[in-house]
């Protein structure tokens, strides 16, 4: 096919395509020539078709011709747009010319925009110091120059700025401007809300139009422009951090991190207090044509539990694909093959930190933003960053977990509309309730003494504490660096913040006169599960009760979506020496059910061994006693024979 075959090919598919535009109908003017002393009004009606398609709504009979066709809007209004802003620039007059004989009409086209639109000073005609088109040459080279799409588009959107905006689209998806002078305008998309991908092309109409029959004029027109939809992504997935800090164990090898689910990121993991752990926050960035699309908010408000602290080391990425993220943490973000990496000190994002609230605001600045528009459609972004469980009271034990939401906020150019979309993961973490007892009830708890070892990671526990209360802190592969817990007076004791794994109680010392345990205690935590699911954004966002006043939500089209992260949870539970054992509510918080394995230790009192030798010690005593005195009576004797 030569180049020519192709060019003239484009050129009828892009005539055909701004012909689309339009679509409606006519009211039939009284005569067939235009009446200089009318008005005109443009009605545009804004459609996701990218949606009516995807739910089977044929389109197919909808004829672009400008007259307002009924059946189409009856058969899209599920999918109205609103928040969509056109603005319109009357470019010039038009004219009927007679050249030599010649007659047609010609529209009036500014030299500015002849420039953008690259249109051939050979194609015009220049009458009373004004340069004229006809509507073939200016279609040609709209067509031609729209080609290079963005370029032309970010152009054509500059150029409009001397227009005027019409209000943004209605709930219904309609805008219109009546009391228009005759005359040829260029109308131009110029903002959008957050779920538009791709704006209408530029587009010239003509007030009045001639009726597709042919034979007449009408001032009232009703478009019909098509828009393509999207939307970001986001999910928020934590893991156990995988840093030397962390991974403490005698079991330690070159797969023993690879081998073990609780270094993989997931929506839910089991931790121990003190321990670092993991995020990151996801989103793939929707679709950017051109300025009309470009993004002007995306932001990420990270709300932690009481219980978690942030590490305050937020970096920001950018990836071509997912490929590769789960490898990634703060710590080795530069050599992960990302697009992008953005420190804090690059001024691309900020991160806000509110101590009090437990949140994390990470907002990318116009400098990001800027970058992200011109660069980054359709990748991926990615916030990682680390937190530390807490050693004390705040961490919840238990089913009701540590859940950490996010939730990301993002606009195109309509200020008027931004949508969300929220994910959520959730640390699990659980404690022992030991009760000692004597068997006559006489013993001092406080001289026993436990040390606790996780069997399944290799590592005995370090926790602080006094009186029989304790939070875990940290981990170590020694059993003498490990914390020997001892019992309240009252035979209590509390460890809080152990991770669900299997676990050894070894009794190291009890008190006199009573038996230490034959074996080490077996206690095996089951953890907490979850299956969570984020919400998602609907063909116009998020149907979101919590921002009906600004978010784009009043539409809801094909499936209800979520308003909330939805959490299907299975319970945590327990064996001791693999029977199954009692858990009990957290003892700081009672709605949180099946967080502390319930187990009772019992000291029997030691054998009374007999006190073998008692009696021969008596008899031996006795004896001794007679020898000695026998042998005085001998040595008396002896004295006075001697005498």
């Amino acid at each position: 096919m030569t180049k020519g075959i192709k060019r003239i090919l484009a050129t009828l598919m892009s005539m055909a395509l701004i012909m689309s535009l339009c679509m409606g109908s006519v009211v039939l003017a009284d005569d067939v020539t235009i009446d200089t002393s009318k008005k005109g009004s443009i009605t545009i009606h804004k459609y996701d078709l990218t949606a009516a398609t995807n739910a089977n709504v044929d389109t197919s009979g909808f004829v672009s011709d400008g007259k307002k066709n009924s059946a189409a809007e009856d058969a899209l209004k599920k999918y109205a747009i609103k928040g969509v802003e056109f603005t319109y620039l009357k470019v010039g007059d038009v004219i009927q010319d007679n050249d030599n004989g010649t007659v047609k009409l010609m529209y009036e086209i500014p030299a500015d925009l002849q420039m953008v639109l690259g249109l051939s000073d050979n194609d015009k005609k220049t009458v009373n110091g004004k340069d004229y088109f006809t509507s073939g040459k200016i279609s040609k080279a709209l067509s031609d120059a729209l080609i290079k799409n963005t370029e032309t588009k970010n152009k054509l959107e500059k150029y409009i700025t001397s227009g005027t905006a019409m209000e943004q689209t209605s709930a219904e998806g309609i805008t219109s401007k009546n009391n228009l002078d005759l005359g040829l305008y260029l109308i131009v998309e110029t903002k959008v809300p957050e779920d538009v991908v791709s704006t209408t092309d530029p587009f010239f109409v003509s007030v009045p139009m001639t009726d597709s029959d042919g034979e007449s004029w009408f001032y009232d027109i009703d478009l019909y422009p098509k828009n393509q939809t999207g939307n970001p992504t986001l999910k928020k997935k934590v893991r156990n951090n995988t840093d030397t800090v962390n991974v403490v164990t005698e079991l330690a090898s070159d797969s023993f991190i690879s081998d073990r689910e609780e270094y993989k990121y997931q929506d839910t993991v089991t931790a121990t207090e003190g321990e670092t752990l993991d995020y990151y926050l996801l989103s793939k960035m929707p679709h950017i044509t051109s300025t009309a699309t470009y993004l002007t908010t995306y932001s990420f408000n990270d709300k932690m539990s009481k219980g978690i602290t942030y590490g305050k080391d937020a970096v920001v990425a950018i990836y071509d694909s997912e490929d590769g993220i789960n490898d990634v943490n703060v710590s080795n973000v530069d050599e992960s093959g990302a697009v992008a990496v953005w420190k804090k000190a690059d001024g691309k994002f900020n991160t806000t930190y509110d101590d009090e609230n437990n949140t994390m605001d990470v907002v990318i600045t116009a400098e990001g933003l800027k970058e992200i528009n011109e660069k980054y459609s359709d990748k991926y972004i990615a916030v990682f960053y680390t937190a530390t469980v807490n050693s004390n009271a705040s961490v919840v034990t238990g089913d009701k977990g540590n859940p950490n939401d996010v939730v990301l906020t993002w606009k195109r150019t309509s200020d008027r509309y931004y949508d969300i979309l929220t994910d959520e993961c959730i640390v699990y973490t659980y404690g022992l309730n030991m009760t000692k007892e004597f068997e006559d009830n006489a013993g001092d708890a406080t001289k026993v003494k436990f040390v606790v070892k996780n069997i399944t990671d290799g590592y005995y526990v370090i926790a602080t504490g006094s009186d029989g209360v304790y939070y875990v802190t940290g981990r170590t592969a020694n059993q003498s660096d490990a914390t020997v817990f001892s019992p309240a007076a009252s035979g209590t004791l509390k460890i809080n913040g152990i991770e669900a794994d299997e676990y050894t109680i070894t009794e190291t010392s009890t008190d006199k006169g009573y038996s230490l345990l034959k074996d080490s205690i077996n206690v095996k935590i089951n953890s907490t599960k979850a299956t969570i699911t984020p919400t998602e954004a609907n063909i116009t966002g998020t149907q979101s009760k919590t921002v009906v006043t600004v978010a784009n939500d009043g539409i809801v089209q094909g499936k209800t979506l979520n308003d909330n992260v939805t959490v299907d949870t299975r319970s945590a539970s327990a064996t001791v020496d693999q029977e199954k054992s009692n858990m009990k509510e957290s003892s700081d918080n009672a709605d949180s059910a099946n967080a502390e394995v319930v187990l009772k230790v019992v000291n029997e009192k030691s054998f009374n061994i007999p006190q073998t030798g008692r009696a021969g010690i008596y008899i031996f005593t006795f004896l001794g006693a007679m020898v000695i005195v026998f042998g005085l009576i001998i040595g008396k004797g002896k004295e006075k024979s001697e005498e």
